[in-house]
C-alpha cells in the first residue's frame, strides 16, 4: 500500500502532466492516453483529472492572471475570488469554463448567493 507521501506525489504528477498536456493543446483523447501510459493512471482516474483539469483548475488560472493583469487585482484579493467566487460558480456550471476570463469574470459577479 502506498505511502500518504507517494500518494500525493502521484496525484500532483498527474495533476502536473494533466495542466501541461492540456494547456499545450493536446488533443483531448490523447491526454487521456498518455496519462493511462506515463502516469500509469486507470481510465476513471485519468478522466477525472482531466475534467479536473478542463473545468476547474485551468479556467481559474486563466481567471487568475486576467484579475491580476488586467482588473489590478492584488494577489490576495485575486485569491479570494478565485477561492470564493470562482470555484462555486464553476461547480455550480461547467459552461463557465468555456467563456473568456473577462467574460467569466462578469458572468460571475452576476450570480447572486
Amino acid at each position: 500500500m502506498d505511502s500518504l507521501e507517494e500518494r500525493r506525489a502521484r496525484v500532483n504528477e498527474i495533476k502536473l502532466v494533466t495542466a501541461a498536456l492540456y494547456e499545450a493543446k493536446v488533443k483531448d483523447e490523447e491526454i487521456l492516453r498518455v496519462l493511462m501510459k506515463v502516469c500509469d493512471a486507470a481510465r476513471v482516474e485519468a478522466t477525472n483529472a482531466f475534467r479536473n483539469e478542463k473545468f476547474m483548475l485551468h479556467p481559474c488560472r486563466e481567471l487568475y492572471q486576467y484579475l491580476i493583469l488586467e482588473k489590478g487585482f492584488e494577489e490576495h484579493e485575486a485569491d479570494v475570488f478565485i477561492h470564493n467566487k470562482a470555484k462555486l460558480a464553476l461547480a455550480d456550471n461547467r459552461e463557465l469554463s468555456k467563456l473568456s476570463p473577462a467574460k467569466m469574470f462578469d458572468a460571475i459577479n452576476k450570480v447572486k448567493k
